[in-house]
């Protein structure tokens, strides 16, 4: 099967500064058959063309050979003494070199854009590939998860010494693989769907409370103390959203953390926000590592190594809060030191002023 121009020029460098040559080869035949008739003037315009069509899809270096030809073609056939490369009138070099800066200006600008095509298709890839595959798993991983979960409470494993530490070994790794995947799940839905909260008037305790319990086993091995203000206000968030944002800062503190340490989780009202922050006493911040910790895939160089990760979630928690309008924030005294991630969650003015005062 013979490729089509567009399959070779995406694969070859080399074939797109042919089919440029050819292209400036065509609008040098045209320009020379109109010539008696018209007078063509600086030719060199035409050639940017040939130098654009090489710059979008071969890059800087097609277009840098196109453009050298051009010149080259301008100054032999079009400009005095004909059909010699040596050119004499001041204004028609002043011309040439001038084409020759414009040149490389769009060969860099439309290689540019053509790297930044090519990453965005490859984005669109990967998105679609790991939404893919995260789905194709879901199913068969939520059967094990709940396999596993009634096997460790069935008699026979719960009175066994050795099945029962494999059976909840199993669970434990199973409810792992399921975060993550629904890590990925969200990765996708937030780069190319968005996210559409459904906003409703909550309770910022219930939010806090429910995230406390959806990872107790996070907490297991940690001291935990829970402080919520009274009487904070409701805040108009989408729930779910908000709960999953937590979540990921809890298992990010448990993560970070010596076994037995303590980790603090407060609700709290700042200055007109809701402020949802969890305190630990780990592995803490540097600077560098505060300013990109939300970014995606970051994990820090001094970590990465000795625990696991995929860099994810507080990324998607820091996606989530922005979706209900809030702000995430990190604070840490230095390495080793601890650090506080915190959800800044605005209270809008015609806010019920609590719970209560909503019931009633």
């Amino acid at each position: 099967m013979i490729p089509s121009w567009k399959g070779l020029v995406a694969r070859e460098p080399l074939a797109v500064t042919a089919l440029s040559l050819v292209l400036m080869a065509i609008l040098t035949a045209a320009m020379a058959g109109v010539q008696s008739l018209v007078d063509v003037g600086t030719v060199t315009i035409v050639y940017l063309i040939a130098v654009m069509f090489a710059a979008i899809h071969g890059g800087f270096l097609p277009a840098l050979v196109t453009a050298l030809a051009a010149a080259a073609a301008a100054a032999f056939f079009f400009y005095a003494p004909i059909y010699d490369f040596r050119v004499y009138n001041p204004v028609q070099v002043l011309d040439l070199v001038l084409f020759l800066i414009v040149a490389a200006v769009m060969g860099k600008l439309g290689a540019d854009a053509r790297k930044a095509r090519m990453r965005e298709q490859a984005d669109v890839l990967r998105e679609a590939l790991i939404g893919s595959v995260s789905h194709e798993l879901r199913s068969p991983l939520s059967s094990i998860v709940g396999a596993a979960s009634i096997l460790a409470r069935a008699p026979e494993v719960t009175t066994g010494d050795r099945l029962l530490p494999l059976v909840q070994g199993i669970e434990e790794e199973a409810e792992r693989l399921n975060d993550h995947i629904q890590n990925l799940l969200d990765s996708t839905r937030i780069s190319s769907e968005g996210i559409r909260p459904h906003n409703e008037w909550v309770d910022p305790g219930d939010i806090v409370n429910a995230a406390i319990d959806r990872k107790q086993r996070a907490l297991a091995g940690h001291r935990l103390s829970v402080v919520i203000e009274t009487d904070l206000p409701l805040v108009h968030v989408d729930p779910a959203l908000i709960e999953r944002a937590l979540e990921h800062l809890i298992e990010n503190a448990a993560k970070y953390s010596p076994a037995d340490s303590l980790i603090e989780v407060r609700a709290e009202r700042e200055r007109g926000e809701v402020r949802l922050a969890v305190t630990d006493n780990g592995v803490g911040l540097s600077r560098e590592e505060r300013e990109r910790i939300w970014e995606r895939f970051y994990r820090s160089p001094r970590l990465r190594e000795r625990i696991g990760g995929s860099g994810l979630g507080l990324w998607i928690a820091q996606a989530l809060v922005a979706a209900c309008q809030g702000r995430a924030e990190a604070f840490s005294a230095g390495v080793g030191r601890g650090s506080t991630l915190a959800l800044h969650l605005p209270v809008p003015r015609e806010a019920p002023h609590s719970a209560r005062a909503s019931a009633d």
